[in-house]
């Protein structure tokens, strides 16, 4: 009985976290550029005029991509600091969040009713759990690679590198903007 207590407890504080680390951060984007990999890196990767510059010189074929991307991503930040969609964002976290609660009560009650084995209970939490990451385990374990690559690139003005390195960001920057917009419609429809 206190073991399934303390799961009722630990799968309770997984699905509470703040509606934030489901949906990104309501300040820009998600939390998915946030590692310290050098004294260049802002809150939110490379600023444009940096990001530009490094086009300009590694990959100036692709600029007028570049800035397209970039400037789609300031027109996403936009929305997101309208007052209306801040409110919405808001909603859509709580109601994010009870949807997480309801689904928790519900796995825990098939557990305590034997309806579902601790197995197919871990299975389904960690699914669960899963629902409200905005990149994976894989994502992030890429980025944290790409990050560390063009810091050593950059350090060790590998022109190289940069050109192989640079292509792969703005995948990465075109991927975080789709994100960002379909999460973006996703709060407006309600």
């Amino acid at each position: 009985m206190v073991r399934k207590v303390w799961i009722a407890f630990f799968a309770s504080l997984m699905l509470a976290m703040p509606s934030w680390v489901a949906a990104g951060s309501h300040k820009g984007e998600a939390a998915d550029m946030q590692l310290p990999v050098g004294h260049m890196w802002k809150h939110d990767g490379l600023n444009e005029q940096k990001w530009m510059e490094m086009v300009q010189t590694y990959t100036p074929e692709q600029a007028d991509e570049w800035k397209k991307v970039l400037d789609e991503r300031n027109a996403l930040r936009q929305q997101l600091n309208d007052e209306n969609v801040k409110q919405a964002i808001k909603e859509k976290c709580k109601k994010m969040k009870k949807e997480r609660e309801a689904a928790l009560d519900r796995l825990i009650d098939e557990l305590a009713n034997q309806k579902i084995t601790k197995e197919q209970f871990k299975q389904e939490l960690k699914q669960l759990h899963q629902k409200k990451r905005w990149m994976t385990k894989e994502e992030k374990q890429q980025l944290h690679q790409l990050h560390e690559q063009t810091r050593q690139a950059m350090e060790n003005n590998d022109a190289e590198a940069m050109k192989k390195l640079l292509p792969q960001w703005l995948e990465h920057m075109k991927k975080k903007n789709e994100r960002l917009s379909q999460w973006l419609q996703e709060v407006k429809q309600g």
